[in-house]
């Protein structure tokens, strides 16, 4: 598969490659009354790039949501900016989010094959998302339509 071997060229030096949770999505935090994240299921925990990680907890915050670039705009603003306060990563990294986000979606259509009925979605998170699923991944189109390098100014 060509985005794999894409991503096998990717360096795994300790910058931009190290443990991630690679499953960050609302039901896998909480937030205390003072502003206190707690991240937990740890299951899926994996090496990986850390810029994986921010693909992932991207993709689950614009599933399904019909304003997409413009949510991601804001979203991404306010989230890189809390990210490099723990964490530095270099923007150029911003360049490969599309590449992480077909690869989780992706690897969620997988999930949904293997879990789901998907001939009789009954729950419609997992519906909306399998929607002309097959048609996008197989013509590559982009998970959105979005230029993320444009976010580098809240790296630096």
């Amino acid at each position: 598969m060509a985005l794999l071997d894409y991503l096998n060229t990717l360096p795994k030096d300790n910058e931009p490659y190290g443990l991630v949770h690679y499953d960050a999505h609302g039901a896998n935090f909480f937030v205390d009354d003072e502003g206190n994240i707690t991240l937990f299921d740890f299951d899926d925990c994996v090496y990986s790039w850390f810029i994986n990680d921010i693909a992932i907890v991207l993709f689950y915050a614009i599933t399904g949501r019909q304003d997409t670039p413009a949510f991601a705009r804001e979203f991404m603003t306010h989230f890189l900016q809390g990210y490099k306060q723990k964490n530095q990563l270099d923007p150029k990294w911003l360049k490969e989010i599309p590449h992480f986000l077909k690869l989780r979606e992706i690897d969620l259509y997988a999930v949904i094959h293997r879990s789901f009925d998907v001939e009789n979605l009954d729950d419609p998170w997992v519906a909306g998302f399998m929607q002309n699923r097959k048609y996008k991944i197989e013509h590559d189109i982009p998970y959105i339509d979005f230029d993320f390098e444009s976010l580098a100014p809240y790296l630096r």
